[in-house]
């Protein structure tokens, strides 16, 4: 049983490990291709979709999973996912009256429009779908079609580039979007066919919805809040220094952020749902104290990688734009890295329902984390902006951290 276990495991870091190669090597393949103000378009434009991911989520999945595991009639659990769908579908056509207004003012954005809202909509639904998989314990499938869903397009693309095929943001977007479509089919089906009973007597409680709506209000504001913190110096830096300078800062914060893609894929995936279940049992002490444990490895693990890798890369790459920059990887990484560590205490307010905690620690991190990004990019340039992560890092571990002392002293 342990060998068939360790199997399983491997066999799932393998996939989820595929899927985030496939696209750091998108990443890298287009910072070396792409003339480097481009590819500053480029990043911010995908970065905009991993934002308003969140944006349409409103973070319902943080209340809606909490409550369908701990509910045991199947046809509850059902009318609940049910009823999460329908929410987004809601969402999803209000993003798209919205989406196609705003969009066609941004320049760099009005050329992709369609594709845009297509992309943001179909990984955000991606995205829920492999939630509520690995919340359902089916964590093999979940892995599954994300491998699908990133290494299928992006093997395509690492052909076009290595057979001298044209590349252009248009096609990239054209071929992700398709996987995307391909995995949602496939689920949907596979689905209705699963549960065609329980759909027939389906019943939806719209108060169930509300309460959801207002719960998850607060983890809304949270993870914008945090969002912004990962994101929002890209812009920054494109604002005050323009999309070259845009696409340098792009190009190390992609590459500092596989260390949260890695620690979501390694740690938080597999230990997560076991720390939500266990919350009222005298295991949860052990489990928050494994969960540390390996936090701090897997950060140690990922740091080391891209330390390793940059150099070479740089080389490979052969931009002196890039190259000129390399101490910027240094900052972020030690930014990425406290981020992530303090995911201890972050999860540790959130299986308790100290909700309004969690809030606090990180709305007010990321609005100082705003204030000190302008202002030391504006006197400071793009070293500035890096200093600000550092900054805004070491403030939310420490407001974590006291959020959770007072939680234990009360």
């Amino acid at each position: 049983m342990i060998k068939a276990f360790s199997l399983y495991k491997i066999l799932n870091v393998f996939l989820r490990v595929g899927g985030i190669g496939s696209k750091f090597l998108i990443v890298t393949l287009m910072s070396k291709y792409l003339d480097v103000d481009v590819f500053g378009n480029y990043g911010l434009i995908t970065s905009i979709i991993t934002i308003l991911i969140f944006v349409l989520g409103l973070d319902f999945y943080n209340f809606s999973i909490r409550d369908i595991l701990k509910t045991s009639n199947k046809q509850d659990v059902f009318n609940k996912v049910l009823l999460t769908i329908v929410l987004y579908v809601a969402v999803y056509v209000l993003f798209v009256l919205l989406g196609y207004y705003t969009f066609n003012t941004v320049d760099y954005i009005k050329p992709y429009s369609f594709l845009v809202i297509s992309l943001v909509i179909t990984e955000h639904l991606s995205q829920e779908i492999y939630r509520l998989l690995i919340g359902f314990k089916k964590v093999l499938l979940a892995n599954i079609l994300l491998f699908f869903r990133t290494v299928s397009w992006s093997s395509i693309i690492i052909y076009y580039y290595f057979n001298n095929t044209l590349i252009t943001i248009e096609k990239i977007f054209n071929l992700w979007l398709l996987a995307n479509i391909i995995t949602i089919i496939y689920v949907l089906i596979l689905s209705v066919k699963k549960n065609f009973n329980l759909l027939l007597k389906a019943s939806l409680d719209f108060n169930w919805v509300r309460k959801g709506l207002r719960i998850s209000s607060v983890f809304f504001l949270a993870t914008i809040s945090l969002k912004s913190m990962e994101y929002i110096n890209r812009f920054v830096v494109d604002y005050y220094m323009g999309e070259e300078l845009a696409g340098v800062f792009l190009f190390y914060s992609n590459i500092s952020i596989l260390i949260t893609v890695y620690i979501n894929t390694i740690v938080i995936s597999f230990e997560l749902p076991e720390l939500i279940k266990s919350v009222n049992s005298p295991k949860i002490e052990f489990l928050l104290k494994k969960f540390k444990k390996s936090l701090l490895i897997h950060i140690f693990i990922s740091s080391i990688f891209i330390f390793l890798i940059i150099k070479p890369l740089l080389h490979w790459q052969n931009k002196v734009e890039f190259e000129k920059y390399l101490p910027l990887i240094f900052f972020l990484v030690i930014g990425v890295g406290l981020m992530n560590y303090s995911l201890l205490y972050h999860f540790k307010l959130y299986i308790f329902h100290k909700d309004r905690s969690l809030l606090k620690s990180m709305v007010l991190s990321a609005i100082i984390s705003l204030l000190l990004t302008i202002i030391l990019t504006y006197f400071s340039g793009i070293y500035g902006t890096a200093t600000a992560f550092v900054i805004s890092s070491i403030l939310l571990f420490f407001m974590r951290y006291n959020e959770v002392k007072k939680m234990n002293y009360d």
